[in-house]
C-alpha cells in the first residue's frame, strides 16, 4: 500500500466507506479544501498510477485551548497550543478489517511528527465518531476535557 496526496487521477466518485457523510465530504469537499489549503487529504492506493482509493485521511492545523487537554498535559503548556487535527479517516468498505485504517493512522502520525519537528505542534487531535473512539484509544489517544469523543495524542519531538 502507498499513501499519496489526493489528485485528480484518484476515483473519488467510486469511493464508498459505508458512511454517507464521509463519502460526500471525500467526493465533494476534499479537493476544494486542498486547493484552498484548508486541509491536506492523503489516499491509500495499491500503486502510484492506480485510481482506486482504498482509504483516505485529511489533516490540518489546529489550535487547542489548554483547559480542553487531558489534565496531565495542562501544566507544561501555555493557554493556546498549536496542534494538528486528523479531520477525516475512512476506509473503503471492501478494504475494511484489513488494517488499512491502522496503516493510515500510523502514516498520519508519522507525517505530523515530521512537520512538528520543523514547525512546532504538541499533538494530534481527532473528533471521533462514537463507534471509532476505541479504535483511537488503542493507539494512545486520550479523551479531552471538553468532550469524550474529542481525543488527543501527544507527539514527542
Amino acid at each position: 500500500m502507498l499513501v499519496l496526496p489526493l489528485n485528480n487521477g484518484h476515483d473519488r466518485k467510486g469511493f464508498d466507506c459505508g458512511d454517507a457523510d464521509l463519502n460526500r465530504w471525500f467526493r465533494q469537499v476534499a479537493r476544494q479544501h486542498q486547493e484552498k489549503r484548508i486541509s491536506s487529504t492523503f489516499v491509500v492506493v495499491t500503486e502510484v498510477a492506480s485510481p482506486e482509493v482504498l482509504g483516505f485521511y485529511a489533516v490540518n492545523l489546529a489550535e487547542l485551548v489548554n483547559a480542553d487537554l487531558p489534565e496531565s498535559y495542562r501544566k507544561r503548556l501555555p493557554e493556546k497550543i498549536p496542534a494538528f487535527r486528523l479531520g477525516r479517516l475512512a476506509t473503503a468498505t471492501n478494504h475494511q478489517r484489513k488494517r488499512t485504517g491502522e496503516f493510515m493512522l500510523f502514516d498520519a502520525i508519522d507525517r505530523v511528527v515530521r512537520v512538528a519537528q520543523d514547525t512546532g505542534g504538541v499533538g494530534l487531535v481527532v473528533n471521533a465518531k462514537p463507534a471509532a473512539v476505541n479504535f483511537y484509544q488503542q493507539y494512545g489517544f486520550e479523551p479531552m476535557a471538553d468532550h469524550p469523543h474529542h481525543l488527543f495524542l501527544p507527539i514527542s519531538q
